[in-house]
């Protein structure tokens, strides 16, 4: 005897009109990276504002322990951070006019150094010469034309540098004012704006993860950027001596100069060598004792980034190079001169979140030697 079991039916009024589609991994990924293409163009687009509130950004976190340090003392914290950005200020203003006066009587030298550059590399033009002559010898065989005349170009106008000044000054400036603006509204309210990012978590465990990670990774970046401040400092002023000894003119100027340079990895040091090139041949007519001037900046230069830097800064803030590579390439295609200046600090910003962050230990370990 054989049973038959019933086959339950759902009534068609119960089943779903529209299946869901099935994910596509190639078409997510083509969506991830047409977004990406847009953020970075609307990023490219927003120079003008994201240069400024980045920059007060990083500025703030430096100036923040000398905020905290004065609230300590019962100061209350409007005076506070008054009396710290008008520190940060008179110290920033002494030492762009400590290097204004240098720089001006080293640019009056540049054609003194070419032509010494020149005369050093007088050997290696012969053979250059020569090979001119001949090139000019078979375009004339070669010449179709019988000596006709040549097309001459002609000479456009430029303005003057004093037209480009004036054209430049009111974004200079206003990009100054902005900046100046927002680290005043970040060390004044930084910290309320914290708490009402923590009231929008749901949970209050999310809260407490949030509020530790916050905490913990402004007191690193904050001593992260000091660090590499001090150090940059120490790199500048051991420069500033050593081309004092070697007899150049102006060592405060280079010594700034490499300082400056050195928040750019790779191509700060890199231009900085080639003007002390071009410094020492302005100073020394001997071409090795020119030589030893940018030797002098690429030994100190190698003892910062193989001792001092790891020593303070340690390994588990290190870097990729690759990473910071395409980094300085990034961030120098998007914002130019600022945006190789910003690149390593902002670069480690993100890597201490990710540490700190919960489920971030991927990108981490990415960004990370």
């Amino acid at each position: 005897m054989s049973t038959e079991v019933p086959v339950p039916t759902a009534p068609l009024a119960s089943l779903p009109l529209s299946l869901p589609l099935p994910e596509h991994p190639t078409r997510n990924r083509l969506l991830a990276g047409i977004l990406a293409l847009l953020v970075l163009h609307a990023c490219a687009l927003a120079a003008a504002i994201i240069v400024p509130l980045l920059l007060a950004l990083l500025i703030s976190l430096m100036l923040a322990p000398a905020v905290r340090f004065l609230c300590r003392w019962r100061l209350p914290r409007a005076l506070s951070v008054v009396a710290v950005m008008l520190v940060a200020l008179l110290l920033t203003t002494a030492l762009i006019g400590s290097l204004i006066g240098p720089a001006r009587s080293w640019a009056a030298q540049v054609p003194k150094s070419l032509s010494r550059m020149e005369m050093a590399v007088s050997g290696l033009r012969s053979p250059l010469r020569e090979a001119s002559k001949a090139s000019e010898q078979i375009a004339k065989l070669t010449d179709l034309d019988g000596g006709g005349s040549r097309p001459q170009k002609t000479q456009e106008t430029e303005p003057g540098r004093l037209t480009q000044m004036l054209k430049a000054t009111p974004g200079a400036l206003t990009s100054l004012v902005l900046t100046s603006l927002l680290i005043l509204i970040f060390l004044l309210h930084g910290e309320a704006l914290l708490r009402k990012l923590v009231e929008l978590a749901p949970a209050l465990r999310l809260k407490k993860e949030i509020v530790l990670a916050t905490r913990s990774a402004q007191q690193e970046l904050s001593r992260y950027m000091i660090s590499i401040t001090t150090i940059n400092g120490i790199l500048g002023g051991l420069t500033a001596l050593a081309l004092w000894a070697l007899g150049v003119d102006n060592p405060l100027l280079w010594g700034g100069i490499a300082a400056i340079l050195n928040f750019v990895p790779f191509v700060g040091p890199m231009v900085t060598a080639a003007l002390l090139v071009v410094v020492g041949f302005a100073q020394f007519t001997a071409p090795l004792s020119a030589l030893y001037v940018p030797g002098v900046f690429l030994a100190l230069h190698f003892i910062e980034g193989q001792l001092l830097t790891p020593l303070v800064v340690g390994r588990r803030l290190a870097l990729d190079p690759v990473m910071v590579f395409l980094a300085l390439m990034l961030f120098g295609w998007l914002w130019g001169v600022a945006g190789l200046l910003m690149a390593l600090p902002l670069l480690t910003c993100l890597r201490i979140v990710a540490q700190r962050w919960p489920g971030s230990n991927t990108l981490a370990r990415l960004l990370g030697r």
